[in-house]
């Protein structure tokens, strides 16, 4: 009974925040800092918010990244990739693991960028779900695409669009369940080598629309100040990133004005 309780009020926390691994949450831990406003950015995580922005890479790249949601262990989510220049683009390998042994999510997503010209940039994705409820539910799989695109229209400002699940691909038959359909779009401007500027609107065909925002101030070379808010639920986030030789280091945090903060960290290597 006491487990049955629990599996309740855990998928209740997945519903209610919409922050899931077949919800196309995405991660890194600079993006979560900036309000996961994060669709023209080019780094590892494209792999998770537009993998068109995986084109940016030049050298191969590993990277973790682990958030514990509200300070709740059954809610933790971890993440892995690595991107690999090749064959004239990039190409990117993903996974992400949320949840505990009565109900968890997992996704693998395989993908690949390139530049076309030298302001366009475009990605595809294949994602391989996998869900798994205890007690009578047992395990749903599952297959979605991510599109995407960034374009610099003007010298430093950049948009970006970004479509994950164009097929409403199905978990189950029971009352006609789905992978939900996210729409995304925004921009982002360089005021100058330290100032960076993102905002980004995302819809879920289900819900209403989320509005996004963040700033990055890079205080002395290797050190980032981030920032950033986020609607539908409020929501702020802050962090920091060090670049340490080979490595990148973010740690961050957003806050839920109901449920409370969420910690995030990533790491990654670049092999120069």
């Amino acid at each position: 009974m006491k487990k049955t309780f629990l599996l309740f009020i855990i998928l209740t926390f997945s519903i209610v925040t919409l922050q899931s691994a077949n919800d196309n949450y995405p991660f890194g831990g600079r993006a979560a800092s900036m309000g996961n406003a994060a669709v023209t950015l080019y780094d590892l995580w494209a792999v998770s918010h537009n993998q068109a922005g995986l084109a940016g890479i030049e050298n191969i790249m590993a990277g973790v990244y682990m958030e514990n949601r509200f300070l709740i262990p059954e809610l933790n989510f971890g993440a892995g990739a690595v991107a690999m220049p090749a064959a004239g683009g990039v190409w990117g390998l993903s996974f992400t693991h949320f949840g505990y042994s009565l109900y968890n999510e997992n996704k693998v997503g395989f993908g690949y960028s390139r530049f076309f010209g030298e302001r366009f940039s475009a990605g595809v994705q294949f994602n391989y779900h996998h869900l798994s409820i205890a007690e009578d539910y047992g395990n749903k799989h599952s297959v979605t695409v991510d599109l995407g695109m960034i374009y610099e229209i003007i010298d430093n400002l950049h948009i970006g669009f970004h479509l994950f699940n164009p097929t409403k691909s199905k978990v189950a038959d029971y009352d006609n369940e789905r992978i939900p359909t996210i729409i995304r779009g925004g921009f982002s401007y360089a005021f100058s080598d330290q100032v960076l500027f993102v905002f980004e609107t995302e819809k879920d065909i289900n819900h209403d629309p989320v509005y996004k925002a963040g700033i990055e101030y890079r205080v002395i070379d290797p050190l980032y100040l981030r920032a950033g808010v986020g609607t539908n639920p409020t929501s702020n986030s802050f962090g920091f990133g060090f670049e340490f030789g080979n490595f990148n280091i973010d740690l961050s945090s957003s806050y839920h004005y109901i449920l409370g903060y969420s910690p995030q960290f990533s790491l990654i290597y670049e092999f120069k």
